[in-house]
């Protein structure tokens, strides 16, 4: 018996760097082709990640400056592809691609993955009233919400009045076989003779690094062979960091390396990996290297990180902001025994899907 296809559009408007944009790349890879007909819509072909979608995605750029203005072009390709399912794993896409569905009689089913932690948006006050209202109805009329961990699947609950029935956990996967791959045939960034710490992730306030550059000046004094490694494009905060640094005198113990399109080489060749973060989701490079079996100091920047790490086993846990906690645990880091085996997940996005052509049937 043949089944038919599942028709799905991926609806990400910029494949720069960042989490949500990676895991939306991430489950186009994991898609099993044979049971999907995949399409990607995009507001520009430029970004770092283009080159990690796989051929057998079909590729739509709508040639918009802003993703506000995508809507009625996402309108008249959903209305020409007639999708089974259109995905989103931005706050903006939601937003758009909400009213993109508004009054249209065959509606696709509208699986939107929330990118962070509603508390904490609500918290920091990172929400319009209008755009808090307009996420509020994309969500409403969601058929299924992807929350990244518990924690965060109870604050959709609480903060958005979410009928819990329609949130499903779907912890981050990773692609390990792309990382496997990236990792053969490689050459060491660093200078082996130094402690090389890596950091990565876009350069904004909410990541940290003013942080971690500060905790860096503490460390070096006790012993001058750290180097500290931050990855990742600028978010508005690398020339202050830059100005951190020479404030500090550690110019010649801090790096800024840019995006880099293969960063698993710099955690392979690390040290240990740093997340000092204000404010998190579900972070990937966390997850990453801890595949990698590396060890890892994370900040409590989210509650699943107490229970991805076991501390003075695979990592350190260290409060969020407390430079002096950072300093000590990055010194003390050959103390972490690393002795837990890193499991992936069991999710599976194709089940996902899958169980979506059910409802279509």
């Amino acid at each position: 018996m043949i089944h038919k296809k599942i028709n799905i559009l991926f609806y990400i408007p910029k494949l720069h760097n960042g989490g949500a944009e990676r895991m939306a790349i991430n489950m186009l890879r994991t898609l099993d082709e044979t049971k999907f007909n995949i399409s990607l819509a995009v507001i520009t072909n430029e970004g770092e990640y283009f080159h990690l979608v796989p051929p057998f995605v079909k590729i739509y750029n709508l040639k918009s400056s802003k993703t506000v203005f995508s809507v009625f072009k996402l309108r008249k390709l959903i209305l020409e592809l007639r999708p089974d399912i259109v995905f989103s794993t931005l706050i903006r896409s939601h937003i758009v691609v909400n009213q993109a569905l508004h009054g249209i009689k065959r509606k696709p089913f509208m699986i939107l993955r929330s990118p962070t932690s509603p508390k904490l948006l609500f918290s920091h006050k990172q929400l319009s009233f209008l755009k808090r209202m307009l996420l509020q109805k994309a969500y409403s009329n969601a058929d299924l919400i992807l929350a990244q961990t518990p924690e965060m699947k109870n604050e959709l609950v609480q903060y958005h009045k979410i009928n819990e029935q329609k949130i499903e956990v779907f912890i981050n996967i990773l692609d390990t076989d792309f990382i496997d791959e990236k990792i053969k045939n490689i050459e060491n960034p660093f200078d082996s003779f130094k402690i090389n710490v890596v950091a990565a992730g876009r350069l904004s306030y909410e990541k940290g690094f003013d942080i971690l550059i500060k905790s860096f000046k503490t460390i070096v004094e006790e012993n001058n062979d750290f180097f500290l490694n931050i990855i990742g494009n600028d978010n508005g905060e690398k020339e202050k960091l830059k100005t951190l640094v020479t404030r500090l005198s550690l110019e010649n113990h801090v790096k800024f390396w840019d995006f880099q399109k293969n960063p698993y080489k710099f955690f392979f060749f690390s040290d240990l990996f740093v997340l000092p973060s204000r404010r998190e989701g579900l972070p990937n490079a966390v997850l990453e290297n801890l595949y990698l079996k590396k060890p890892v100091i994370v900040t409590k920047c989210t509650p699943f990180m107490n229970q991805l790490i076991e501390d003075g086993e695979n990592g350190f846990l260290v409060e969020v902001e407390d430079q002096e906690a950072l300093s000590k645990a990055i010194i003390n880091y050959k103390k972490i025994k690393n002795s837990i085996k890193f499991v992936q997940d069991t999710n599976d996005i194709n089940m996902i899907f899958s169980n979506m052509l059910q409802r279509i049937k």
